[in-house]
């Protein structure tokens, strides 16, 4: 793709859309940021330089949609988004996640392993740090470890990662893709442009996945964690294995559930590149868990605080409940997004004894529950009052851990999840020292 003189409009002024903006800049084009917003930093919302392009590259945010978008397109010009254009710009291995639920832990997963293998591993995307700050940094010696989000993927032409990482597709994010079908096809464009030569490692116990299975051309590494699989990684006799050699107990790893799941994944992208099982195995016990997913604060009278802010969906949910050992009083609660929360309380485990609510979707929760029965749910104004709520209900009755699963997006009181999770951090340091 060459970039030399063209007339390039970077849509969204947001980090990935200042990445881009700059590497376009570094590869001659005559780039300008536009921008919704009049006030954001270095755009315009003049739409005469989108008029005047010749090539539009879409920050992750930014519905594809639009109808001067469409019309772009219609006129021939290129309209790809931030990833794309980062990936033609990157002379490193690409190895690329994607995923409901799982990406930034397989991700991170991944990295550490290859790191501790001796490897020079960068992880980029939906993780962090833009591809694009550093695709043009990146030698053929070098590999970037890409968490690929499905507001990537649906811009996707041509991207192209040497080994794609498929993990799960749950409903999510249905109010931009429209549909679960929709939804589906942007994650599937993680595979559709390999060669033969590629690897795509999916699950094998998704039936969305397997539906998307016969379209997979590249060398298939199916994980499961429900039986063996041939030429792939699976659990057996409490074991991780690969491809009928053990790698490491299960008893070695906190992960639990479906973060399983995650260990699988990584198992097989590291084995396809040659990495031994001693560093595959090391770098897994050694691996922390991401902050906000079913991170472990510390206990308040001997009752355990888990925060797991990142939990934006019905099955992250259901993943964070698997993992927790013991009588549990569960946390809920955030921005009305069509969650389906009669299959949350539908798939309860037996150890989820009461829950507290709150946030912008409560009264959703609350007629589910209903439904369902589970009588054992109080609703509270605020997170930290919902925090308070679950403490005392579990020090009355001897439960001994209390999780913040929100299973909804954070959008009716925080920016992100991660705002969400410092305010909770904040809430729970507050009621240790109050109590």
């Amino acid at each position: 793709m060459k970039f030399v003189g063209k007339n390039a409009v970077v849509y969204g002024a947001g980090v990935s859309g200042l990445s881009a903006y700059q590497l376009l800049r570094e590869k001659g084009a005559k780039a300008i940021i536009y921008d919704d917003n009049p006030d954001a930093d270095k755009a315009t919302d003049s739409m005469s330089v989108v008029n005047a392009a010749d090539i539009i590259v879409l920050s992750p945010g930014v519905d594809g949609r639009k109808d001067f978008l469409l019309d772009a397109k219609l006129e021939n010009k290129l309209v790809i988004g931030e990833l794309e254009l980062a990936s033609e710009c990157c002379a490193a291995e690409q190895i690329a996640i994607t995923g409901t639920n799982g990406k930034t832990t397989t991700t991170m997963l991944i990295d550490r392993i290859l790191r501790r293998a001796g490897k020079s591993s960068y992880a980029v995307g939906n993780i962090g740090t833009p591809f694009s700050a550093i695709a043009d940094k990146l030698d053929a010696t070098e590999i970037a470890v890409i968490e690929a989000s499905s507001f990537q993927l649906e811009s996707s032409i041509k991207f192209s990662p040497d080994t794609a990482v498929i993990l799960n597709i749950k409903p999510d994010h249905l109010e931009r893709h429209g549909s679960l079908e929709k939804y589906a096809a942007a994650k599937a464009n993680i595979f559709l442009n390999q060669g033969e030569q590629d690897f795509v490692v999916y699950n094998a116990d998704d039936g969305i996945i397997a539906d998307l299975v016969p379209k997979m051309v590249a060398r298939k590494v199916p994980f499961s964690t429900s039986r063996p699989v041939k030429g792939g990684a699976y659990v057996s006799s409490g074991f991780i294995c690969f491809d009928g050699k053990p790698i490491l107990s299960l008893e070695e790893t906190d992960m639990k559930g479906a973060e399983i799941e995650n260990i699988l994944a990584a198992v097989c992208v590291c084995m396809t590149h040659g990495v031994s099982v001693y560093n595959i195995a090391a770098g897994i016990m050694e691996f922390e868990r991401p902050k906000y997913r079913r991170q472990y604060l510390g206990s308040i009278n001997e009752i355990k605080v888990y925060n797991d802010s990142k939990s934006t969906n019905v099955s992250a949910c259901i993943s964070a409940c698997n993992g927790i050992e013991g009588d549990c009083v569960l946390i809920l609660g955030g921005a009305k997004r069509n969650e389906d929360f009669d299959s949350l309380f539908n798939s309860l485990t037996d150890n989820i004894k009461a829950i507290t609510v709150s946030g912008e979707n409560s009264s959703e929760i609350l007629k589910s529950a209903k439904n369902a029965g589970f009588e054992s749910i109080t609703e509270y104004a605020d997170i930290k009052s919902a925090l308070r709520g679950a403490y005392d209900i579990a020090k009355e009755n001897g439960y001994i851990n209390i999780l913040f699963s929100p299973s909804s997006k954070s959008y009716d009181k925080f920016s992100s999840y991660e705002m969400r999770g410092k305010h909770f951090d904040a809430c729970f340091n507050a009621l240790r020292l109050e109590v």
